[in-house]
């Protein structure tokens, strides 16, 4: 019994001491090995001697590629991943286009007014001084939803009444309380809808040849950021003596003004009290690129066709009009000897992408 412990004892010593060392310990386990036989020889059994093999194992001439371990390692194979060849097929998605909101559009209703100045209506007038004429003037505007008012004959005190009838809505230009006769001719635009850019005015000829300066604005939609210019004159009649002359020479102005306001991109509009009749717009829209909102453009000749209006409301060609309407109801006729004209106005900006710079 000893012997047998004493074996057994070598044997595991021997195992422990070559796996420490590094060997393999498949040939303690195979048939060859002194200790497996002695082991497994059933009992009664003679054990025939053996001497262990000393042939020491000659290494392959070709080296075996140990695996990578250790962190210098990953490094190793991250790289070898990336020069590998891929896998046929799609590896990246493609992104969402981003949505791209619409080009925006404007809607408005703007007007042209001749106030009939305060200076006509002094004595006994049917119509009433100039100021209680504004008071129901200003009311008019404000019920009608009126976002551009091009006035003429608003003198000082109309000018006044105005402003103080509604309430500091709107601006106006060049407006003023001194009697000059420029402010008579003036644009007034909603202050919560319009941010002003730019004012500037022209000079033009009135009665007698006299130089009345006229308004050029350059206004910005504040929810839309679309721009437009805004220009309004007053041609002199005829009650102080011929000035066809006159309205002549403004009309060329007119036109050269107009179609330099074109080459910026932004919409022009015009208003006022011209004096002429179908003339005057059909002068305007064959050289420039106009259209009026009571109908009718130049572009195949003069297609404007009424012929019973002197105050006109005008837009570049691409501008929209829609719901043209001359007042001439017994409201009006109490405060004007001039229909209230206006229109509702669409401005796509599609059609005047600059307007948008």
């Amino acid at each position: 019994m000893r012997k047998l412990w004493l074996v057994a004892g070598v044997g595991v010593a021997w195992l422990v001491t070559f796996v420490v060392m590094g060997g393999s310990v498949l040939p303690a386990l195979s048939s060859d090995s002194p200790h497996s036989k002695a082991s497994s020889t059933p009992t009664g059994s003679a054990a025939a001697p053996s001497t262990p093999a000393t042939t020491p194992v000659t290494p392959s001439s070709t080296p075996t590629k140990k695996a990578s371990s250790g962190p210098g390692s990953l490094a190793v194979d991250a790289e070898a991943l990336a020069k590998a060849k891929p896998v046929a097929g799609s590896t990246l998605q493609a992104r969402p286009v981003p949505r791209r909101s619409t080009p925006p559009a404007l809607d408005f209703r703007m007007a042209t007014y001749n106030a009939l100045g305060a200076s006509h209506t002094v004595h006994n007038h049917k119509r009433g001084p100039g100021a209680a004429r504004m008071m129901t003037g200003a009311q008019y505007v404000l019920d009608h939803d009126f976002s551009i008012v091009g006035f003429q004959e608003l003198q000082a005190i109309q000018r006044a009444t105005f402003m103080n009838e509604t309430k500091g809505k709107f601006g106006l230009f060049p407006g003023g309380t001194k009697p000059s006769g420029d402010g008579d001719t003036s644009i007034a635009w909603r202050l919560d809808t319009w941010q002003l850019v730019s004012s500037t005015t022209i000079p033009m000829p009135y009665f007698y040849g006299e130089t009345r300066n006229l308004p050029i604005l350059l206004l910005r939609n504040k929810q839309t950021g679309i721009k437009a210019y805004f220009t309004n004159f007053h041609n002199p009649a005829d009650v102080h003596g011929p000035a066809g002359k006159w309205r002549a020479i403004d009309k060329v102005k007119q036109i050269a003004l107009f179609k330099n306001l074109e080459k910026s991109g932004y919409p022009v509009f015009v208003t006022g009290d011209m004096n002429e009749h179908r003339t005057w717009a059909c002068s305007i829209v064959g050289p420039t690129d106009m259209r009026m909102a009571a109908g009718g453009d130049g572009r195949n000749g003069c297609t404007v066709q009424t012929n019973r209006i002197i105050d006109w409301i005008g837009a570049s060609y691409d501008v929209t009009f829609s719901g043209y309407t001359e007042d001439r109801s017994a409201l009006v006729a109490s405060i004007t000897d001039h229909p209230i004209i206006y229109t509702d106005v669409r401005i796509d900006s599609r059609d005047f992408p600059k307007s948008l710079s």
